[in-house]
């Protein structure tokens, strides 16, 4: 904690005023950033299928003050620790929502039914999610190569009227 206050310039006393450990504050930059995410995402309401597709490239794909390398690694870090704290299960479980419910939007000109829309919608999240975290994390694999696949994954799902023929069996 006296590192933080450190590092944002302030006294340590001012840190221990507002949170009782390291973890409040990763809970609330986590709370902040899907905050960010999920408004970032209301966009996509206004667009047509390309534009709401060069949209979420844009958005998650190029680096700016919103979405960013520092902010995708605290993502993944509160990802990682929601697995045994409650609070950020459940800002976690929030932001999958959100965002699958927003992503719906982007194949809501096809005539299908709502669970493929959802479904769909899924597939797009744990494309970003899953190349992000490629990104991140892989030295050999950057956001470009994130991007491409998640336009490839975005046309082919708009592509397919009924993905049933997806599933084994």
């Amino acid at each position: 904690m006296t590192g933080i206050a450190q590092e944002a310039d302030i006294a340590p006393s001012h840190v221990f005023y507002y949170f009782n450990s390291k973890e409040d504050i990763l809970t609330e930059v986590f709370k902040h950033q899907c905050n960010v995410i999920v408004e970032g995402m209301e966009a996509l309401k206004q667009q047509d299928f390309a534009g709401k597709i060069n949209y979420l490239c844009e958005f998650f794909y190029t680096e700016n003050k919103s979405v960013n390398h520092l902010s995708t690694g605290v993502m993944y870090e509160a990802i990682g620790a929601s697995v045994t704290d409650s609070a950020l299960a459940t800002h976690k479980n929030e932001l999958d929502r959100c965002c699958t419910e927003l992503l719906r939007v982007v194949f809501a000109h096809q005539e299908i039914d709502e669970q493929t829309c959802m479904e769909k919608a899924e597939i797009l999240y744990a494309v970003i999610a899953g190349s992000k975290l490629n990104g991140y994390f892989s030295p050999n694999i950057d956001l470009a190569h994130g991007k491409e696949l998640f336009i490839k994954t975005a046309y082919l799902l708009a592509a397919e009227q009924n993905t049933d023929n997806l599933n084994p069996g």
